[in-house]
């Protein structure tokens, strides 16, 4: 099965079929430094506008989740990331979408950041998390860090 499916076994009274389903792979990177989380709010008018988020992204074809993640930091934050192991992953829906997330920890390898994509960031207390406003997707991190942790 290749790395951009996901299959669901459907069981009806009469017979068993098999359905795949096609999802895209969504990234997010975790940062945690002093005991607090980096987080981003998406610019106005885009998709997901004014939301919180740990920042990531979709990947591209033919590239390791990994690699997307890298991506997606050195083209909204123009930094070098240290991608390392999984924190937590997760599907989601947004629109007729479905989506696997896969979220990282991560450290981020530069002190200087430029926004291209976000208005803001800062770096939040655990505890802050669930005051901010985050996409679906993101929820799902901030359930793992709230009952599971870093």
């Amino acid at each position: 099965m290749c790395c951009n499916c996901i299959s669901a076994l459907l069981i009806s009274t009469c017979s068993v079929s098999l359905k795949i389903m096609a999802y895209s792979v969504s990234t997010a990177g975790v940062a945690k430094c002093n005991n607090k989380y980096f987080i981003a709010k998406r610019k106005p008018g885009k998709i997901l506008g004014e939301l919180w988020e740990f920042p990531g992204g979709k990947t591209e074809k033919g590239e390791l989740p990994e690699e997307g993640l890298a991506r997606e930091f050195r083209e909204e934050f123009n930094v070098n990331i240290k991608v390392k192991n999984i924190l937590c992953s997760g599907v989601f829906k947004h629109n007729e979408n479905i989506y696997k997330l896969i979220a990282f920890k991560i450290d981020i390898l530069s002190e200087k950041l430029e926004l291209t994509e976000h208005t803001e960031y800062i770096w939040a207390n655990e505890d802050d998390l669930p005051k901010y406003q985050f996409p679906e997707s993101d929820i799902i991190i901030v359930n793992h860090l709230l009952n599971k942790g870093y």
